[in-house]
């Protein structure tokens, strides 16, 4: 069997049927998807059923579990496939692409994971990002071993030094071989934001990746899909990823990246704690650690405004302002 599709669900009843559909439109290649129902609580298995009817798309339930690690695991531990497509369930694959990214991994035996482009779309798939990883600057100063018209070779260390500055890798384009998956360890079941670039990081250290350049799938951002309250856990769980990959990496310039990294994680920490919590203490402590691992301006003034009376850093800001 060549390839398995998984799908981690939570209440996505009214979105899954036309991320299914494109799915299904490649037939040619997909042999199974597998659909884990992470606790949903709407209408998901009636929306589901007639898909079910097929023989090729098959649900697992589970208990809710907070996040996709836990249904991404499940996924793979049910495939059968040679690779896995991650595909998150509100995102359209565009089918006819599919099968020319697996046919790169037929010839590539030594690569773990190919990923794509892919559009930003509203929901209604009106694009309103195109192609949304060519602004990605650290993924261009990577592309540098050509395998095909469309593709590029991405060895590990130049791989890893380019996602730990900026992540290039859209989840819905991911085809990851499953042996390669089953040998790096199962997607980090602590982190609810980041498993996936965990992921991708651990597996781009495993072995060469590649890149296609072609629109893999349309991302459909809707209003409710990133919540404002979730943004400082999000850099907690990038300050946990940059740590594992410093202790991991033995390439001290890629090591470099990675501690760069966490230290911009730290000030953005520091910032939100200082801005939206008024916890100044704890900003302190943020900042003082970027500081000490990475020397910076950012870090200083963000030092000195915890340590500022409130008067006095209100009367600063003013101040400053007049300049501008």
């Amino acid at each position: 069997m060549k390839l398995s599709v998984v799908i981690p669900a939570y209440n996505a009843a009214n979105r899954i049927s036309s991320t299914l559909d494109s799915v299904l439109a490649a037939t040619d290649v997909v042999k199974e998807v597998i659909v884990v129902d992470d606790g949903s609580t709407d209408d998901l298995p009636a929306a589901l059923a007639p898909y079910l009817a097929s023989g090729l798309v098959r649900m697992v339930r589970q208990k809710n579990s907070g996040g996709p690690a836990s249904p991404r695991n499940r996924g793979v531990a049910e495939a059968r496939g040679q690779y896995v497509l991650f595909l998150d369930a509100d995102d359209i694959i565009i089918s006819h692409e599919v099968k020319p990214a697996v046919d790169l991994m037929d010839l590539h035996p030594d690569v773990s994971m190919i990923c794509g482009n892919f559009h930003i779309t509203d929901p209604s798939l009106n694009v309103v990002v195109p192609r949304a990883l060519d602004r990605f600057a650290n993924l261009a100063q990577v592309l540098r071993q050509k395998v095909s018209e469309d593709a590029w070779l991405l060895p590990s260390d130049e791989a890893v030094s380019a996602l730990v500055q900026r992540n290039f890798v859209g989840t819905s384009s991911v085809i990851a071989r499953r042996t390669e998956l089953i040998r790096v360890g199962p997607f980090d079941e602590s982190l609810r934001h980041l498993d996936d670039r965990d992921m991708w990081i651990r597996l781009a250290m495993s072995s060469p990746i590649m890149y296609r350049r072609r629109v893999f799938y349309n991302y459909r951002d809707f209003p409710d899909s990133i919540s404002k309250k979730r943004e400082l856990r999000q850099f907690r769980e990038r300050v946990v990823v940059a740590e594992k990959t410093i202790k991991a990496l033995s390439n001290p310039e890629t090591r470099q990246f990675a501690h760069r990294w966490r230290c911009e994680c730290m000030l953005k920490i520091g910032n939100i704690l200082f801005d939206e919590h008024s916890k100044k203490r704890s900003a302190l402590v943020a900042f003082s650690t970027a500081f000490w691992a990475c020397p910076s301006g950012g870090a200083v003034r963000g030092c000195i405004k915890t340590l500022l009376p409130e008067r006095l850093y209100k009367w600063a800001i003013r101040l400053r302002a007049s300049f501008n």
